[in-house]
């Protein structure tokens, strides 16, 4: 199988691991099929790559869920079911055969809710032996019973829980248009001066400078000036007025 965790952060996919609604999908079935001693989910999942080696009977259910039973996985459901024969010797092989089926049938009732909780009804679940399928990185739930023992394990693909957090983000925002730049500049502010004229001197000169010193400058006082944008010269003219107590520029 190939892996698709992409993008994702190793942060999802262990939300996702967490997210998976395994341990409540294996309460309600053991509630449901047990009468006082119960099963459930020991423990954390675990990150494996061989689900269901050295067990029982394995079922796999669309390349991406494999349930692996204890080998004796189905005795001990029968006896959680029915409780423990006083003669297990007594049993005579129409009970053998009642119990085994009580069994398959809890066994297939926690297939059924498996591919109901994982949204993958429409999918078929196979039998095979243990170590059946493609090993691939996924994580493992042990179910045990009430002493602890591990009566089977569900592993789910990383490839399974990374689709599934994939799709639980949903579709990305559309993206709002785009202002057009004169839009997007017209609150900018900017810095308007006028360039009243310039005068060269060598650096003894300005060095020389003093209070009452004349600098002429390259323009006629009759003639406009040129106008700066950010210190800019720019293809606009002005005269320099006084107005009241401050100098003001006038386009022409």
């Amino acid at each position: 199988m190939t892996q698709i965790r992409s993008w994702l952060p190793a942060e999802a996919v262990q939300r996702g691991v967490r997210d998976m609604p395994l341990r409540a999908c294996v309460r309600d079935w053991a509630s449901s099929w047990f009468a006082s001693a119960q099963a459930d989910v020991s423990g954390d999942p675990v990150a494996t790559t061989a689900p269901g080696a050295g067990r029982g009977t394995c079922w796999q259910l669309a390349e991406d869920v494999v349930l692996a039973l204890a080998a004796d996985a189905e005795a001990r459901l029968a006896t959680l079911m029915v409780g423990t024969p006083d003669d297990p010797a007594a049993l005579t092989v129409a009970d053998r055969a009642l119990l085994d089926g009580a069994a398959q049938a809890c066994i297939a009732d926690l297939r059924t809710r498996l591919a109901a909780a994982l949204r993958l009804g429409g999918a078929a679940w196979r039998g095979g032996a243990p170590g059946d399928g493609a090993a691939a990185p996924c994580w493992t739930w042990r179910v045990a019973d009430g002493r602890g023992i591990t009566l089977l394990e569900i592993a789910l693909t990383e490839e399974l829980i990374v689709r599934r957090v994939r799709a639980a983000l949903g579709p990305a925002p559309a993206p709002g248009a785009l202002a057009s730049l004169a839009t997007a500049m017209s609150d900018q502010p900017v810095a308007i001066s006028a360039l009243v004229g310039r005068s060269r001197l060598t650096t003894t000169e300005l060095a020389g400078l003093a209070c009452g010193d004349v600098l002429v400058l390259d323009r006629d006082l009759d003639k406009p000036v040129d106008i700066a944008v950010e210190h800019r010269p720019k293809p606009l003219r002005c005269t320099v007025d006084r107005q009241d107590d401050r100098l003001q520029l006038t386009i022409v």
